[in-house]
């Protein structure tokens, strides 16, 4: 039990990754230069949850996108929190967060704990039929192998007879089970795990309970630099296919304003200069 939970602590620190409560919420005048040098633009949405102020939910636990700035405490930072700073800064709104797990992003957006969800979310069919989005990042998922995983996997049957590994209610996990279901009907037996955090699937890998991660390649980068070479990035397993949405409720007051806004921000290089600030490439700015 105690090798367990040195474990667990080192790959939070490696990560910069943390558990975070349901629930709370919090002023965040913080973040990069660029998002706070941001003036107002443009009249604030109507129908706000909170007066004056652009409330955001947000899963803490996802570098470089939005993360603790201390690992477990202070500042939400990440591009994600900095992008949504700037568009609170846009409005001439204060900023808050509504912290909550990946789980409960969409439905805190739903019972209108907050106004949007600022990232990490794929611009999927199933989550745009319910919810409206603006795209503003192009991406996919990438594959992250452990130690125990000799070779590069170059297909997917490769990948057959390992214990794949995904984030609770994610499309990541949805690839996994598609993956291990072909692999059975192959006759491979290929198992799934899903944990509700990050940090657990990548402590999967590392401790060896599983041979494979499947995780969206802005955070697959970050994962493994901060793994001490105990993870591997398999580059170009798969193609990029989505994108990185912007979400708020379907038909709600902010939707037009959310998409040009965020067209301003990116015309006027405000979002190529906090990706840059957070090592992503601005030719991944995809804003429509």
């Amino acid at each position: 039990m105690k090798r367990m939970i040195i474990a667990t602590a080192t790959a939070a620190t490696l990560l910069g990754l943390s558990a975070c409560s349901s629930g709370s919420s919090s002023d965040s005048p913080g973040g990069s230069e660029a998002a706070a040098a941001v003036k107002a633009q443009a009249t604030a949405p109507e129908g706000l949850v909170k007066a004056g102020t652009l409330t955001v939910c947000i899963d803490p636990e996802y570098a470089p996108l939005e993360y603790y700035e201390n690992g477990t405490s202070g500042e939400i930072i990440g591009f994600d929190a900095d992008a949504a700073r700037a568009l609170a800064g846009y409005w001439g709104l204060e900023f808050a967060t509504q912290v909550t797990t990946f789980e409960g992003l969409q439905p805190g957006l739903t019972s209108k704990r907050c106004d949007i969800i600022p990232g990490g979310l794929y611009m999927s069919e199933e989550r745009t039929a319910v919810l409206d989005g603006v795209a503003y990042m192009q991406t996919g998922p990438a594959l992250i192998v452990g130690t125990a995983v000799q070779t590069d996997p170059a297909a997917e049957k490769d990948l057959c007879g390992l214990t794949l590994v995904g984030q609770n209610a994610s499309e990541n996990l949805t690839e996994a089970k598609r993956i291990a279901a072909d692999c059975e009907k192959a006759g491979t037996k290929t198992p799934v795990q899903q944990y509700p955090k990050t940090s657990d699937t990548v402590l999967a890998v590392m401790n060896g309970k599983a041979g494979a991660l499947i995780e969206t390649d802005v955070a697959a980068v970050d994962i493994v630099k901060k793994s001490s070479g105990k993870l591997r990035l398999i580059n170009g397993f798969f193609p990029p296919s989505t994108k990185f949405g912007m979400f708020a409720n379907k038909d709600a007051a902010i939707t037009a304003p959310l998409g040009e806004a965020l067209k301003a921000l990116h015309a006027d290089g405000t979002l190529g200069k906090i990706a840059e600030n957070y090592g992503l490439s601005t030719d991944s700015l995809n804003v429509y």
